[in-house]
């Protein structure tokens, strides 16, 4: 019998784990995030590097943007789900906390947190994105 493993962990370049989005731009099929601050490389001594992503060849069909409960709380919620160009449209003015960050074939997740300037509580949120390009980190080391 022949046996197939599949790798666990790829070994990612960057950290985006607490790390604010603050825009984000469509530019024809890619999409670019804007980071506050940068994100942390994944290695010693785990330095901060201002930074921006831009994943290419996105393919805006299979894009959403999932906003939940407030505050992340469990239970009923009414939540909403808007595709990827209609948040950069509707949301002009935002700070999205990344908490958690997912890699699959052609597909990333990034869920954290939303903080709208009138609003007090944070949103949960998730966005996820299916692409057939490249993901880039472009960092100012």
């Amino acid at each position: 019998m022949k046996e197939t493993i599949l790798e666990k962990n790829n070994h990612l370049p960057y950290s985006l784990y607490d790390m604010r989005v603050n825009e984000i731009q469509i530019n024809e099929d890619d999409i670019i995030f804007i980071f506050e601050n940068g994100y942390i490389k994944m290695e010693e001594p785990y330095a901060q590097f201002e930074g921006t992503i831009i994943i290419k060849n996105v393919d805006y069909d299979f894009c959403s943007v999932h906003l939940l409960s407030r505050n992340g709380y469990y239970g009923r919620f009414n939540g909403k789900k808007l595709d990827i160009k209609e948040f950069v449209r509707e949301f002009k003015q935002y700070s999205f906390e990344i908490v958690d960050e997912l890699y699959g074939l052609n597909q990333v997740q990034y869920s954290g947190y939303l903080s709208l300037p009138d609003k007090e509580d944070v949103i949960a949120c998730s966005m996820d994105l299916y692409y057939i390009g490249d993901l880039i980190y472009i960092t100012k080391e």
